[in-house]
């Protein structure tokens, strides 16, 4: 498979860092450094699946957001929540923070924890207090944030994370609306991210075609008109995450010659899924995957994904290494891969991403008021 390490959501946030003085870690995006120039207030409004697939689906050329069109750029590998915003908000990549993936493997627990739940991803039993959060302990950095406040004390940084994310977070569009004038209005410097679950939330439960997903787009899109009509003096950057697809679903227990070759339950992602194999049945797994498996999904080992920089360019975080496994399969197409006999809540959604395709992958950004 074709790697992008390049013009990706942590070039963005570098930009971003830039622009404020703050220390970066990856090169800059050019066409977003030219974009922040001359603006003091930026707003960075992340909407979560809103990837291009998604924009061009059910946004006419001529709406708001799509009108004012900045650039395509590259998530993460894999295009999924919990390593993009993570890698957005840190300026660095999957590989380097350690967030790579809905749930991964701790050996200290002898689990695969669920990173932004505290949860054990096969059994659904809550693993420690989800106010101590497994993840932020062990995969913990400064944000971008954090950053930007240390090399400009006097802008004022806002982390605007739909609630209960954040506790005083907006709890609706029109919430968000809310607070953000009300903020912007009281302010002459500033950095904002403002975050939402939507349209990945919808997109889950009834898919990326869906009359729901539809009228979300619809609404992110007045929201941005509005918000932005409203604060001239302010530069508003919209982007995602990642995209969306909608998927079906292969169980690999039907295969039991191949099941029987694991030591440990998948993990990662239904769409990028890492398997850990016993040590006298690697070479039988792979044959045998590629035998069920090579028309929809891209086998990789651990060694090919670590040498071409799969989770990204940097030095790996050192405590994720041993949550990557000795294979990683990666979808070609619709595809998600579960184990029915792991898991005893499956949550098989209509919608999906994390896997290899472009619509899951590419994300356009729209800058307003530039």
């Amino acid at each position: 498979m074709k790697i992008y390490n390049d013009n990706t959501l942590i070039n963005v946030s570098n930009s971003i860092l830039k622009h404020f003085g703050a220390k970066t870690f990856h090169e800059t995006n050019p066409i977003v450094d030219e974009a922040l120039k001359n603006h003091p207030k930026v707003v960075v409004c992340l909407f979560d699946g809103m990837g291009r697939n998604i924009v061009r689906k059910h946004l006419k050329e001529d709406s708001f957001i799509r009108s004012h069109y900045l650039t395509t750029v590259n998530s993460t590998c894999p295009p999924t929540t919990v390593a993009a915003t993570n890698a957005f908000l840190s300026g660095r990549y999957p590989i380097e923070t350690g967030w790579i993936s809905w749930a991964q493997y701790f050996e200290e627990y002898h689990r695969n924890i669920i990173l932004f739940r505290n949860k054990d991803y096969n059994t659904c039993e809550i693993v420690r207090d989800p106010s101590q959060n497994i993840a932020q302990e062990y995969y913990h950095y400064e944000s971008i944030l954090d950053l930007i406040k240390k090399a400009s004390p006097s802008t004022d940084v806002v982390d605007m994370k739909k609630y209960p994310i954040t506790p005083n977070g907006p709890k609706s569009l029109r919430d968000g609306k809310k607070k953000l004038n009300k903020r912007l209005k009281n302010t002459n410097d500033c950095f904002i991210y403002f975050y939402m679950d939507i349209p990945d939330y919808f997109m889950h439960a009834t898919g990326i075609d869906s009359k729901k997903t539809h009228h979300t787009m619809q609404k992110i899109d007045r929201f941005m008109k509005s918000v932005s009509k409203r604060n001239p003096d302010t530069l508003f950057i919209v982007l995602a995450d990642h995209g969306h697809i909608n998927v079906e679903y292969l169980d690999i227990c039907v295969h039991q010659d191949l099941y029987e070759c694991l030591k440990l339950p998948l993990s990662f992602e239904k769409r990028t899924t890492t398997f850990f194999v016993k040590e006298d049945k690697k070479e039988l797994f792979a044959e045998l995957f590629n035998k069920y498996y090579s028309d929809r999904f891209e086998l990789i080992t651990r060694e090919e994904a670590l040498n071409n920089h799969l989770f990204g360019i940097g030095e790996p975080h050192p405590k994720v290494l041993n949550s990557i496994g000795d294979f990683i399969g990666v979808a070609k197409d619709k595809y998600a891969l579960y184990a029915s006999k792991e898991m005893k809540d499956m949550e098989l959604f209509k919608g999906h991403h994390a896997g290899g395709t472009e619509d899951e992958r590419l994300i356009d950004i729209a800058a307003i008021n530039g």
